[in-house]
């Protein structure tokens, strides 16, 4: 069964920067597949309006991103919602008729647009209830759109705190053991007569303190060695990627007759009296490494127009 899946739609020239921040907070919690994005969503060469035709059917959650330009205008001056081929009209009214959540956030103070100034398909847009997200507290407007996201889709919000299930399976070892410590004593009191309960409870209840105790270090001590078992793993990774770029670096600088050169090993095992292997063609062109100059190739992402 697929997943559900949110799509965001906005217009560059109003809400790109604001875009981008809710994709990346929603990315946190859900994978990149489930969260699309025109800029994220589309790969290069692809049919772009059949591309968000298919995104758009596999949705439940829309998320209309309304700032102050968000009706933009055309050549003539009107407003850009009222062309019926305008990709932002297309995308909403196709959320309102399937009946999929549509969820209107206003960007840093943007008002709902007039139900007057809306065509009749977009009409239900103004009834639905608004989202505000602001720049002055950006984080936590963002998380608070992120948990209505979650519970749209039906995930879990909001997130498991780190470390949780471990606290969780120690926390029922540390019960389970005092239990059936507490019940060890009470049976003993039964054979011993000198030993009160009031003692036995005390030593109970003691003993039981003391676990608790042990129990909060022994999760900590496991969350500590997690901790530096990742940065263990990053400083490895690392110095990997180090050793290999030596490596590389170290074969680009050697000459072609030198004696570690791959060239000169592979004429000693040749030996004398064996004659070499023929060189295709192509091995007597000078070369050089291929480099790519900075901003000479930057790669374009395709995004719809407007």
């Amino acid at each position: 069964m697929a997943k559900k899946k949110v799509f965001i739609s906005y217009r560059r020239d109003d809400a790109a920067g604001f875009s981008h921040a809710i994709h990346d907070r929603l990315v946190e919690f859900l994978p990149d597949e489930r969260v699309f994005m025109d800029v994220h969503g589309i790969e290069t060469g692809a049919d772009f309006s059949k591309r968000l035709e298919a995104a758009l059917a596999q949705c439940v959650v829309l998320l209309v991103l309304i700032g102050k330009r968000w009706a933009g205008s055309d050549e003539s001056g009107g407003s850009r919602l009222q062309d019926p081929q305008d990709w932002v009209r297309l995308e909403v009214a196709s959320a309102l008729r399937r009946g999929i959540t549509v969820i209107p956030v206003l960007l840093d103070g943007a008002s709902m647009p007039a139900e007057r100034t809306l065509s009749e398909e977009l009409r239900p847009l103004t009834r639905l209830n608004a989202v505000d997200v602001r720049t002055s507290r950006l984080n936590a407007d963002v998380w608070d759109l992120t948990g209505s996201v979650m519970k749209a889709l039906g995930e879990t919000w909001p997130p498991a705190e780190p470390g949780a299930a471990i606290y969780a399976a120690v926390s029922s070892l540390y019960a389970f053991l005092a239990g059936a410590g507490l019940l060890f004593v009470l049976i003993a009191s039964m054979f011993v007569e000198s030993v009160h309960a009031g003692t036995i409870l005390g030593t109970a209840e003691a003993q039981l303190t003391s676990w608790m105790g042990q129990r909060d270090k022994v999760v900590k001590d496991l969350l500590a060695i997690r901790e530096k078992a990742t940065s263990l793993l990053a400083q490895a990774g690392h110095q990997v990627q180090d050793v290999a770029a030596a490596i590389q670096r170290g074969r680009r600088g050697r000459p072609p007759g030198s004696k570690n050169s791959p060239a000169a090993g592979r004429k000693a095992k040749r030996g004398p009296g064996r004659p070499p292997k023929a060189r295709a063609a192509s091995n007597g062109r000078k070369t050089r490494p291929l480099t790519v100059r900075p901003g000479a190739c930057a790669p374009l992402a395709h995004r719809r127009p407007g």
